[in-house]
């Protein structure tokens, strides 16, 4: 941080310090800390408060003031929350206590558009996106297909930080744990079957006397069985300081225990809390002298292992950071302010040996380190202000640095019961810049005590947030511990290369052969030749001492924005590292995992958090990985889930259709198999929705549709999830909106060859009429011209023909003078009969000829 923005920073605490009330002393002091103490005649009693007892509690400010300080230090959610981001609660929750109303943060407030879960899009406009919800258009050659595990139950569609654990028991029973902003609580998933379907999401809950989670769920199984979930249970706290009230964030390290698997979860037990303390005092003059300190737990993490005296017994392991903001009483004249804050930080350590019902005292793990805000001016690097403030809160603590700070532990146990430690030293050019260090510390004894940490590696540090995005990604400097069969050690974190300062992140990994004693020299993982960023590495062992590590990798995106997930591993204890897949031959140094990539900014409002840290775990026979994924945010609202894959090919959804041909317009049998389980399914025929269904326990549908009718020949009849996932099939219309046309068309072209050979008949029945009407107008004209006839009638035996006209030609005409007019009719009529009908016989015109 530049000293001008410190100088700055450091105003703003102490203005909004300063303007808050000063209340006289007498009221009785209910913390139990201290006797209340009435003031001598004759001085003005007076006292820092943040509150009297007599104001309006409710519209206080929001206990996180104490917090501020330290929020950029805190986790990924904690700094969300004391930042006003979160969406899990605001904590301003006041008298009488109880559970807080979920208030979103301000950042949440001015985004409502965010908030609507993705649907299917059924509008004409986003409906033919590709012609499907998700397309998993390049799928990696040696991974399976990737599954989105985590469900929405409200509209703030994000989960993140996964965690993942394998059942010792059972290879294929897998645990997921991950923040959930449906729920007050982080949720749990369940597969039984290697990952390819999950059950959930089950609720671990808080503790009874707090209000919320603060995150950073960690998951284990013990080794019959049992699972455990770590995470950030917080309250607030009410605390005096003489007459005056406030409220604090305090947090607990919650744990609880599923004897079932991770079905069901019972209560949680706090195994550390955080608190307020103070040491005040009222001098001669009777005014209040001393300090106040606020303590808050932070990052937990968690293992199970062998007791190091009785193999057969499991301890329980959980590491934290404990921040410690002490604030010393000073006088500007007369009147008393909090002084600029001091924090310390330590890394700590408790466990439990009765499967988590009962846990020890904590044990400082790293050094206390100390971090005074303000600038480096005065005689021990400090401002004179903060000189004083850290002469008066200092006290008996014992702490290293003026500008350091420890944090992101991680802890893990071996087969003999040795505990390692290792975590975040940020060094005393403060954290976010210049340089950082990795310590490893270990404990012989079941951790009631550790050695002194020793340094495993010394790196650029990573800043708040890369400069190519907007997510928080400093905690990808937390070690990410491993270790191995015979004594291995491994730690992996991301570092800035000092060679390629265009580059904000590699992945490098640093190993110990003797238990932590000594360390290499780190070695690069990710194997492009691009300066773009790799960040959240996770490293595991699998039984066999093979090593395998994933982690975030944006080499594929020219923007460097999106980001896949990347693998590798090694089979010598690190030496070399790549990947070969065995049943294709298919061989490289990094092999990307996902289908698909994630862009942050698609999955939390402005891209600001996509969690502290990803996961992997491994066995003989497979390796399963866990990620934020944001994939579903690039075709709707921002949306994050848990995006996972594992090494295995998985059967993909398929599809089956009842008849699978026949016209458009009949009802047809869908069945559906290899779906997410519980889950809502989309019906589109040909690109447009009809129907939507919902995939029981084992991934399966079955249904009736109804077939538009379209054209002849194949359409698509796809079946789309929520998580993305879908299933193609093809119905062949043997009659539809095409055949209707040829139908027509043939119909039309007959009537028209019918009106062509009814005109020609016309033609031919006129050329007829017309020689016929000759041959009687000559006749009467011969007739007109004959000599006159005898008196005499003629005898009957004479023949007519002779000279005269037949009696029959004149009505004979006038017949067929008026059948002319309906000729064509008969004609057709006398086509449309069968061909093989006889010839009818002549009429009476071929006979007058």
């Amino acid at each position: 941080m530049g000293g001008k923005l410190r100088k700055l920073v450091i105003v703003s605490f102490m203005v909004s310090i300063s303007v808050l009330i000063f209340s006289p002393l007498g009221a009785d002091d209910r913390s139990g800390s201290e006797t209340s103490v009435s003031p001598p005649t004759g001085h003005p009693p007076e006292v820092f408060a943040p509150r009297t007892s007599e104001e309006n509690v409710d519209i206080a400010p929001t206990p996180f003031t104490l917090l501020t300080p330290i929020r950029e230090f805190l986790s990924g959610p904690l700094w969300l929350m004391v930042s006003g981001l979160d969406a899990h609660t605001d904590f301003t929750g006041r008298i009488p206590r109880k559970r807080m109303g979920m208030s979103p943060g301000l950042a949440w407030d001015d985004l409502p558009q965010v908030f609507t879960a993705p649907r299917l899009p059924v509008s004409s406009a986003t409906s033919s996106v590709q012609g499907q919800l998700v397309p998993f258009r390049d799928p990696a050659p040696s991974f399976s297909r990737d599954i989105l595990v985590t469900r929405d139950f409200s509209n703030t569609p994000m989960q993140t930080e996964p965690h993942l654990a394998i059942n010792p028991r059972d290879p294929e029973h897998l645990l997921l744990g991950t923040i959930d902003y449906n729920f007050p609580n982080v949720s749990t998933y369940v597969s039984i079957d290697g990952g390819v379907t999950w059950e959930g999401p089950h609720q671990p809950q808080y503790l009874r006397e707090d209000d919320g989670v603060g995150g950073d769920p960690v998951i284990a199984f013990d080794r019959q069985g049992n699972a455990f979930v770590a995470f950030i249970s917080i309250g607030v706290e009410e605390y005096t300081v003489g007459p005056a009230v406030d409220f604090a964030a305090v947090s607990s390290i919650a744990v609880a225990r599923s004897d079932d698997g991770g079905y069901s979860w019972g209560e949680a037990v706090s195994s550390a809390r955080s608190g307020f303390d103070k040491d005040l005092s009222v001098d001669g003059s009777g005014r209040l002298q001393g300090e106040v300190a606020l303590s808050f737990l932070d990052k937990p993490w968690m293992t199970i292992g062998p007791h190091p005296d009785n193999p057969e017994q499991d301890i329980i392991y959980v590491t934290y950071t404990k921040f410690t903001e002490r604030f010393g009483i000073f006088r500007i004249g007369d009147l008393p302010f909090f002084g600029v804050p001091v924090v310390d930080t330590t890394i700590e350590l408790v466990s439990s040996s009765d499967g988590g019902f009962t846990w020890t005292s904590p044990v400082a793990v790293s050094p206390t380190v100390r971090r005074i805000f303000g600038e480096s001016t005065g005689s021990h690097g400090q401002s004179e202000a903060a000189q004083d403030s850290f002469v008066e809160s200092a006290g008996e603590v014992e702490a290293l640095g003026i500008k350091r700070t420890v944090q992101g532990p991680q802890v893990a146990v071996d087969s003999q019961g040795k505990v390692y430690v290792a975590w975040l030293d940020s060094t005393d050019d403060e954290a976010f810049e210049g340089l950082g260090e990795i310590y490893v510390s270990r404990s012989d004894n079941g951790g009631l005590k550790f050695s002194e940490p020793v340094r495993a590696s010394v790196f650029n540090e990573p800043g708040f947030a890369p400069r190519t995005s907007f997510f928080r990604y400093w905690a990808s400097a937390f070690p990410q511990l491993a270790l191995g069969l015979d004594g291995e050690v491994y730690v992996a974190y991301t570092g800035i290369p000092s060679e390629t300062r265009e580059d904000d992140g590699n992945i490098y990994v640093v190993r110990s052969f003797d238990k932590g004693g000594t360390w290499s020299r780190p070695i690069k993982l990710n194997g492009d030749d691009t300066d773009r960023l790799q960040f959240f590495p996770s490293i595991t062992t699998d039984s066999l001492g093979v090593l395998h590590a994933m982690w975030g990798d944006m080499r594929d995106d020219r923007a460097d924005t999106r980001y896949h997930i990347y693998y590798t591993k090694s089979v010598d204890r690190g030496d070399n590292w790549g990947f070969v897949d065995p049943e294709t031959g298919f061989q490289t140094q990094n092999a990307r995992v996902t289908d698909f990539p994630s862009n942050p900014n698609k999955g939390f409002p402005g891209g600001r958090f996509i969690g502290d840290y990803f996961s992997i775990k491994a066995t003989p026979d497979d390796v399963y990985m866990v990620w934020a994924d944001t994939r579903l945010g690039e075709f709707g609202p921002v949306n994050q889930k848990v995006g996972f894959s594992r090494r295995k090919a998985m059967a993909s959804p398929e599809v089956f259709i009842s008849p699978p041909s026949g016209p458009g317009g009949q009802s047809v049998t869908i069945q559906g198999f290899n779906f997410q389980p519980d889950i809502d399914l989309f019906v589109q025929v040909g690109g447009v929705l009809v129907s939507t269904e919902r995939a029981n326990g084992q991934g399966r549908f079955t249904t009736q549709i109804f077939i538009p009718i379209s054209g002849e020949g194949p359409h698509d009849v796809t079946i789309f999830d929520d998580s993305g996932n879908f299933a193609t099939a093809s119905f062949y219309m043997e009659f539809g909106f095409d055949n209707v046309q040829d139908v027509q068309g043939s119909l039309q072209r007959q009537v028209r060859g019918l009106q062509d050979d009814v005109q020609g008949m016309n033609e031919s029945v006129t050329s007829a009429l017309s020689a016929e009407l000759d041959k009687v107008s000559e006749s009467l004209r011969k007739v007109n011209a004959a000599p006159a006839l005898a008196t005499h009638s003629p005898s009957v035996s004479e023949d007519p023909r002779e000279g005269e006209m037949a009696w029959w030609i004149l009505p004979f005409g006038v017949g067929i003078a008026a059948l002319a007019g309906s000729g064509t009719t008969l004609l057709v009529m006398r086509r449309s009969g069968s061909r093989d009908e006889p010839p009818s016989p002549p009429g009476p015109w071929q006979e007058a000829s």
